[in-house]
């Protein structure tokens, strides 16, 4: 008796050194096993990040390519403008003209911005014009921007807005897009294979409009169009020490007057000349007409300064 109750006491010694033995064994085996799937599913987390960081870097390139060929700044003044509190007087398209803009056409003094012209400009396409299919109206802030693109970046332009078919391109050039810049207008016809330039101010814009047409001759593919200097009305020179003389009002107006006349000929006779004449007393009327245009489409108008 005494002989079974040893093996049986050491029967059930080992039985439970048996059963401890294996459960240590396995707890290490397991926890590697949990730790080699962590690192693994944590190697796969940053493999993913590292994959999307680079997915976005590309995505952040290519969004900043295309904004920058898609951006027009034909609703500002500018890039460096400071941010003025301004009513908003009518919404026309993607341009919001401000009662500031309204009060520079109500001052004889006051030059045109970017904006006005961005107007008128879209008015002239979308409203006036919209029947001619072979006149492009060149938004203000995408010609300002011409000379500081690439030649992937141009061609991109012409193939997007399909200049390429147009036979008539208006482009308005300035030296600046505040008030007191200087405004004048090229040309770009493709029937008499030319760049005619319109400048109200003794041609000051001269090397300027050499400058887009060089820029404009491959993407277009106008390598033999001839820079030919267009006889326009000119305007008054302020003199000096006059009140705003630092100022150019009138260049704006000659402007939008020259780009309806053009476009108006244009569209009669199917080419331009270089010598396209307008009228003063059209000079003097402008600035009333553009205000009675913004009213007529539903824009609310603000009182004149010093009232």
């Amino acid at each position: 008796m005494l002989a079974a109750k040893k093996v049986l006491k050491t029967k059930n010694q080992m039985e439970p050194l048996q059963d401890k033995k294996p459960r240590v064994k396995t707890k290490p085996n397991a926890k590697g096993k949990v730790k080699e799937k962590g690192t693994d599913k944590e190697k796969g987390k940053f493999k993913a990040k590292g994959n999307g960081k680079g997915k976005n870097k590309n995505k952040i390139r290519d969004s900043k390519t295309s904004t920058s060929l898609a951006l027009e700044r034909g609703s500002g003044d500018g890039p460096h403008q400071l941010a003025e509190v301004s009513l908003v007087a009518l919404r026309f398209m993607d341009i919001s003209l401000r009662h500031s803009d309204v009060q520079l056409l109500q001052s004889a003094n006051e030059g045109v911005n970017e904006r006005l012209v961005a107007f008128y400009y879209a008015y002239l396409q979308h409203r006036r014009y919209r029947s001619e299919l072979d006149l492009h109206f060149l938004n203000p802030g995408l010609a300002a921007r011409l000379r500081h693109m690439n030649m992937r970046q141009l061609w991109a332009m012409v193939r997007d807005r399909r200049l390429n078919e147009k036979q008539f391109i208006l482009v308005p050039l300035s030296t600046h897009p505040r008030p007191h810049g200087h405004w004048s207008l090229l040309v770009i016809s493709r029937p008499d294979s030319k760049f005619y330039h319109y400048d109200s101010l003794d041609n000051c814009h001269s090397p300027l409009a050499a400058s887009v047409s060089e820029t404009l001759r491959a993407p277009l593919e106008a390598w033999k169009f001839a820079l030919v200097t267009g006889r326009c009305l000119q305007q008054e020179r302020q003199a000096a020490g006059k009140e705003g003389s630092g100022r150019d009002p009138a260049s704006g107006i000659h402007l939008m007057c020259m780009t309806d006349h053009v476009a108006d000929y244009v569209a009669r006779c199917g080419y331009a000349t270089s010598s396209l004449l307008i009228a003063v007393d059209q000079i003097a009327a402008m600035r009333t007409h553009l205000v009675e245009l913004i009213q007529s489409l539903g824009g609310i108008l603000p009182s004149k300064r010093g009232h």
